[in-house]
């Protein structure tokens, strides 16, 4: 704790990882706020071209010493080392709080400075090279990503994982917005951002090489932790999929003019279709075991999107469920929390197809229990209460919270009406909307009100 330095943050990463890989507590967050400071204190997050120098024995009597405590790299694999370290930080931070939705992240995108890691060929090999550089991101200029500095051909899965990563940031900051779901003019501009973020990740998805087309087949040919890396990659996608288009397809409050889209709803049974068959060539190839605690939270990502899916349409949930649930408890065997996030699955699909709740009325339950811790008082003198929860109770919010989504303004929450019974809204095909009345369709306007 007395001195922080490179190598102890290396150690502290392995420790991060292999906590959150246990249980997304207390433990997981403290130890990431630890290596978030030591970011800033050590200027991680920055391409510094100058570093001070000074004496040991005078940097203990200044209060300057965060100023020379990490000191120059030695040669480009040490720096090419940290910068690394610096991502694998991002990323942890990245999925631990996307994984709780009050969160926010610990490292703030505006004061990253780094170029992406280069692929592990190259490090490895100590071949200098450039990657690519994000320019600094400004929530109010458009989500589409551009680079600074692009050299493609130097990057490696980890590159591109940290990149979606970034999207996924994104995303994030823009369904935390409130927004007025009642108002023509708010939703036409959360439309527009949404549209953005849906051809940026469109964007990222046809960079990727030729390699990352092929991951079925090699999976058969070679599975090993390079193909895996590719795999984990593919699950981000599909994490970051569900994460923007979720909001549009299932949303928790509605009105008159924010409505379940379409279009949205086939983009996220897609990415959930698409993970499915991915997680059966793993299984085949038997390389469950190199898959980290990212590919669990995907699964349950996936599996929580059928059953909101269930809820909306007012459906039974598709027994791709029930793959989920297995494939999450043989993950478990190496990561405890995805035993965790299975057993809450199951739960909530047995107490549904017993006949206890359907899926609608333990979303509503969620969103009530949520929206009620949430009220904040209006004066220090007035009282609290305890609100006794079940087991029951809490695996919905657990099932549920993430999907309530985007943000809604005070504004919106007194006009709109929250429906989370089955949709009452044009539909075809067994209660999916009708995509001729889909208010994403590019060309549709906002009627005004």
């Amino acid at each position: 704790m007395e001195h922080t330095t490179i190598p102890a943050m290396r150690a502290l990463v392995i420790i991060t990882l292999d906590e959150l890989g246990t249980s997304n507590g207390p433990r997981g967050w403290n130890l990431l706020s630890l290596l978030a400071q030591n970011v800033r204190q050590l200027g991680l997050s920055e391409e510094s071209s100058v570093f001070l120098s000074a004496d040991a024995s005078e940097v203990t009597r200044t209060a300057s010493s965060h100023r020379v405590t990490a000191g120059k790299p030695e040669s480009w694999i040490e720096d090419e080392g940290r910068r690394r370290l610096y991502w694998m930080i991002y990323v942890l931070d990245r999925y631990a709080t996307i994984a709780t939705p009050i969160f926010d992240f610990i490292l703030n995108d505006t004061k990253i400075n780094r170029f992406l890691p280069c692929s592990y060929d190259l490090f490895s090999k100590n071949v200098p090279v450039e990657t690519r550089s994000l320019s600094p991101y400004n929530e109010k200029q458009s989500p589409i990503m551009t680079y600074l500095v692009n050299k493609p051909e130097n990057l490696g899965s980890f590159a591109y994982h940290c990149e979606i990563l970034v999207i996924v940031s994104r995303i994030h900051e823009f369904l935390k917005t409130p927004v007025d779901v009642t108002s023509s003019s708010d939703m036409a501009e959360w439309r527009n951002t949404y549209r953005n973020l849906d051809r940026t990740l469109d964007g990222w998805l046809q960079s990727l090489p030729s390699e990352y087309s092929k991951i079925s087949a090699l999976c058969h040919s070679d599975p090993a932790s390079r193909v895996a890396n590719w795999f984990m990659l593919h699950s981000a996608y599909v994490t970051a999929a569900v994460r923007l288009h979720s909001s549009a397809a299932y949303p928790t409050v509605r009105s008159h003019i924010f409505v379940p889209s379409h279009y949205a709803m086939q983009r996220c049974l897609s990415a959930v279709q698409s993970l499915g068959d991915i997680t059966k060539d793993v299984l085949e190839a038997d390389g469950l075991n190199l898959l980290g605690p990212s590919f669990a939270f995907s699964l349950w990502v996936a599996a929580r999107l059928l059953l909101v899916h269930a809820a909306t349409v007012g459906c039974p949930v598709d027994s791709q469920i029930d793959f989920f649930i297995d494939t999450l408890r043989d993950v478990g065997q190496h990561w405890e929390v995805a035993n965790n996030y299975s057993k809450i699955l199951h739960r909530v699909v047995q107490r549904a197809r017993q006949g206890d709740m359907n899926f609608s009325a333990m979303r509503r339950s969620a969103y009530d229990l949520v929206t009620l811790t949430s009220t904040a008082r209006h004066s220090g003198l007035e009282p609290t209460s305890t609100q006794a929860t079940s087991l029951s109770e809490l695996d919905s919010i657990d099932v549920f919270e993430f999907f309530n989504c985007p943000r809604v303004s005070a504004t919106s929450n007194s006009q709109s009406q929250l429906q989370l019974q089955p949709m009452r809204e044009p539909t075809r095909n067994n209660g999916v909307p009708d995509p001729e009345a889909d208010w994403l369709a590019f060309g549709s306007p906002f009627n005004q009100v």
